[in-house]
């Protein structure tokens, strides 16, 4: 049987103890449960495109799943000044493809003006959490009342400043530390470093002054950057292109920018 009914049998054992136990003018107080058991993950992501930005929920299991491909069913809707997502059920794929990993969905919510938004979040018809999504200039945060049956792991996600280009560059021999240092120093001659606020920006993070760039190398030596540059973006493909194309030692790279390019 599904997660979710588990919740719901949960309730309806409640209610059977409350008939059983309570006088009938007690019947009508609310009955509220707790600490239901926390079954998906709930994030948000800013997608860039070189005209507009979309703000992304993304949904994901806790738990494991036996085919990689398991999705999440989800009922979404939007209004003036309110959203409401009713998470129902994991659901199997047709075809598995072998592996081991969370179900998920992605829920396009859309370009947002600076506003202050009602948000629900419900397991079913079972378990509703009451709270707001803020979106602002530099940020969007998510606040819920409660989380019964979900966590939120950042309530706060930054906004990728505008007219920026950001990435790393990484080497695995002592070797390549000279070529390394000076295809930074090419990088970084394109603009002036970028003065950021502290957190995390969903394609880099900028803790205790520190820039952390998501997806470069956990081992190995690995140089981040941030620069403002609203140059043509061709400029810099082009180097990024033609070191790839005359170096074939350890050095790899990565450059992003804020309209949605990747290099």
């Amino acid at each position: 049987m599904k997660q979710l009914n588990t919740i719901r049998w949960m309730l309806v054992g409640v209610v059977a103890f409350a008939l059983v136990g309570c006088k009938l003018e007690s019947l009508q107080d609310p009955i509220i449960v707790t600490n239901i058991e926390k079954e998906f993950y709930i994030n948000l992501w800013e997608e860039l495109y070189p005209n507009t930005r979309n703000l992304r929920i993304d949904l994901q299991s806790i738990k494991n799943q036996d085919c990689l491909n398991y999705g999440i069913d989800y009922k979404w809707e939007a209004a003036t000044n309110q959203f409401d997502l009713e998470i129902n059920d994991i659901t199997s794929p047709a075809d598995c493809l072998p592996g081991i990993g969370p179900a998920n969905a992605k829920i396009g919510v859309g370009d947002l003006n600076n506003q202050f938004f009602k948000m629900k979040i419900g397991l079913g018809e079972a378990v509703i959490n009451e709270g707001q999504l803020v979106v602002s200039g530099d940020s969007y945060t998510l606040q819920m009342d409660t989380e019964e049956g979900i966590i939120i792991p950042e309530k706060v996600l930054r906004r990728v400043p505008n007219s920026s280009v950001w990435g790393f560059v990484a080497y695995q021999n002592n070797a390549d530390q000279s070529t390394a240092s000076d295809l930074l120093g090419q990088l970084n001659t394109f603009g002036n470093p970028m003065a950021l606020t502290e957190g995390k920006y969903g394609y880099f993070s900028f803790l205790d002054n520190k820039l952390l760039v998501s997806g470069a190398p956990e081992t190995g030596q690995v140089s981040s950057f941030i620069i403002e540059y609203d140059g043509d973006q061709k400029a810099i493909q082009e180097v990024v292109e033609n070191f790839r194309a005359n170096h074939s030692g350890s050095v790899s790279l990565k450059v992003l920018t804020s309209t949605g390019e990747v290099f």
